[in-house]
């Protein structure tokens, strides 16, 4: 009678504990092709079972793992986790949930081992990732960080780049510093700039047309070094400057705009459309679909039309006042 009301009253909390978590398993919007209703489960599932083990969980909504709190953490994103899983056997699943946690749980620990109040020993671990705005928002919202906005539905964020890790700065301790933000995002651009980036161009034909197009690469850095491409890739700025595709934090697909090619970037733009659409949805960190105008350190978003298969560009104002002076 005992073991019977033992194991009455263990099934009665484990059924209760679950309950208070409040988990939807409906796919997080824009992920649907990726992954199905079945899988998607088992890697909530799974997820939240690592989670647990450090921090309680309250809700699972959107692909966003939502904590108590006073855990010093917001939530955690699973969206890296679907697009990893994607590439891998389902029965390694369970390692991949352990392996990404547990990186997500060292940064703190690596964050303890840097002495924070002393900005000459921070200086050197000072960086920049470009992160989609939606993202910022579900892990403290803007005013929680240090950041800036450079490309249109993004933030740019101040971060530390540790030696195993990359940690998003407070906008609180870095008050101790005694140094603006621009002083700090100066800093930051320079480190960037150190890291190396593998260039290649190649030429595209369409029916008689030819058009050149260039790429930036490096695993983590491409994104942050786009952001200042008189410094990182002067050669392929043009009088006209450029305009450039950022999909993801590794990747940036560019073409340069000059008198002699005035309209090179049009091709560029209807070539490389679904590329920089594929390559944002099958990233971790994707950044932007959208194509950009950098003129003089500036990035203007171009507004580019579909419809029934056909791809128009408009020009942003900017370039059509050079173009027609």
């Amino acid at each position: 009678m005992f073991i019977r009301t033992t194991f009455l009253l263990l099934s009665l909390l484990v059924s209760s504990s679950l309950f208070a978590q409040k988990i939807q398993y409906k796919i997080p919007e824009g992920y649907e092709d990726a992954i199905s209703s079945e899988d998607y489960k088992e890697l909530v599932d799974l997820s939240v079972k690592k989670i647990s083990e450090k921090f309680t969980v309250i809700s699972v909504k959107d692909g966003f793992v939502a904590l108590e709190d006073g855990s010093g953490y917001r939530g955690f994103n699973l969206h890296n986790v679907i697009l990893k899983s994607v590439d891998i056997d389902r029965k390694d699943w369970p390692l991949l949930i352990q392996d990404h946690f547990n990186s997500l749980f060292s940064v703190e620990e690596e964050k303890g081992l840097v002495n924070m109040d002393d900005f000459e020993s921070i200086q050197k671990y000072l960086s920049i990732r470009i992160y989609l705005k939606e993202l910022v928002a579900e892990n403290g919202g803007p005013e929680k960080f240090i950041i800036r906005e450079d490309l249109d539905g993004t933030y740019t964020v101040l971060m530390l780049d540790l030696p195993s890790t990359f940690s998003p700065i407070s906008a609180d301790i870095s008050q101790t510093w005694g140094k603006t933000k621009d002083e700090l995002f100066r800093m930051a651009q320079d480190n960037v700039n150190k890291q190396a980036l593998e260039k290649m161009s190649k030429t595209f034909k369409n029916d008689s047309v030819e058009v050149e197009i260039h790429f930036l690469s490096n695993d983590d850095y491409a994104a942050s070094c786009a952001l200042d491409l008189e410094k990182n890739a002067p050669e392929m700025l043009g009088e006209w400057g450029a305009v450039l595709a950022i999909p993801n934090k590794g990747i940036v697909n560019l073409c340069t705009v000059s008198p002699e090619k005035p309209l090179d970037f049009v091709l560029f733009i209807q070539l490389t459309h679904n590329v920089v659409k594929d390559f944002y949805m099958k990233h971790p960190q994707p950044v932007s679909t959208d194509f950009f105008w950098y003129y003089k350190g500036e990035f203007t978003k171009i507004l580019v039309v579909e419809e029934a298969g056909n791809i128009s560009v408009i020009n942003p104002m900017g370039l059509t006042e050079l173009m027609t002076k």
